[in-house]
């Protein structure tokens, strides 16, 4: 599953720390954030419906839950910051919740590769598999062309 929020990235982080000095810039990226988390919590449904095991698909729904509470608890600071833009603790608390919400992020994506791993394996097994045909069919091709040297005097065609 494709996830491109701008939240799930540094670059969030950055802005919403570096908007401590610019609190005006606070409301437009709490309703970006909120309306990424939307997209993600819809993506996130059906990831957890769809994964195997079972317990993969609780993690992701429990994780995309909790990130969704640090959401709230940093569009609470970003109001917070902007009724009073010189409140040093308030400054800090935003920080705080920017640096929690990273994390909570990064559990996200660590949950959705971890629902992605069968996937994974079966594209790696086919790609090893085409492979192994690609080399059996060189293989047939030279020893039809006859460039293969015989141990005996039998051909291929004895064998194939």
């Amino acid at each position: 599953m494709p996830v491109n929020f701008l939240f799930l990235s540094p670059v969030f982080f950055f802005q919403m720390t570096k908007s401590v000095t610019n609190p005006e810039e606070l409301g437009g990226l709490a309703s970006q954030m909120t309306n990424d988390y939307g997209h993600l919590a819809l993506q996130g449904r059906m990831a957890a419906a769809t994964a195997e095991p079972e317990e993969i698909g609780f993690q992701i729904k429990t994780r995309v839950q909790e990130l969704g509470h640090g959401c709230i608890f940093l569009v609470q600071k970003a109001g917070a910051l902007q009724i009073c833009p010189t409140d040093s603790y308030t400054k800090r608390e935003l920080i705080e919740c920017a640096r929690a919400v990273t994390e909570k992020v990064s559990l996200v994506l660590s949950a959705l590769q971890a629902g992605n791993k069968g996937t994974q394996a079966c594209i790696t097994a086919a790609s090893a598999v085409s492979g192994i045909i690609a080399d059996l069919d060189t293989t047939i091709m030279f020893a039809t062309a006859g460039t293969l040297n015989a141990e005996n005097n039998e051909s291929f065609a004895d064998h194939r």
